[in-house]
């Protein structure tokens, strides 16, 4: 658990974040751990890659081209009006409550919410059960 804990740690301590009795602990337990030791040493050479991008970094920065093209979108509420005119938003919110309507028809005629019901009445009991023990535990 202790070698856990200084290897969670150990890139804060290597870039000098941690208070000073932290950092002191971690040095004298270094001294005597050679797992940590290695992962400190790791950790260093992880550092000098961060510190020195250009030399160690094949690839292209890429940030400008990207956002020259977000740049060059059209801006988003004019995306969403242009799609949608108010007539046919109503058109299709009335087809969205006739599929709706359809489709609670037909469950309600093959007993499907019959079935379920019992699982949800269920599921309640034991949710209701659950936060009067809570409720109960808490005014001790």
């Amino acid at each position: 658990m202790k070698c856990e804990l200084i290897q969670y740690q150990l890139g804060a301590y290597t870039a000098g974040e941690l208070p000073h009795e932290s950092s002191l602990f971690i040095e004298q337990h270094l001294r005597t751990c050679p797992a940590c030791q290695a992962w400190h040493k790791e950790v260093q050479e992880m550092a000098l890659i961060w510190q020195q991008p250009g030399e160690t970094n094949d690839f292209p920065d890429l940030t400008a081209d990207i956002m020259d093209e977000i740049r060059q979108l059209p801006p988003l509420y004019t995306r969403q009006t242009s799609r949608l005119k108010p007539r046919d938003s109503r058109r299709s919110m009335i087809a969205h409550f006739g599929v709706a309507a359809c489709l609670a028809f037909f469950l309600f005629q093959f007993n499907v919410f019959e079935h379920v019901s019992s699982g949800i009445t269920q599921a309640t009991q034991i949710f209701s059960d659950s936060v009067d023990h809570i409720f109960k535990e808490g005014k001790r």
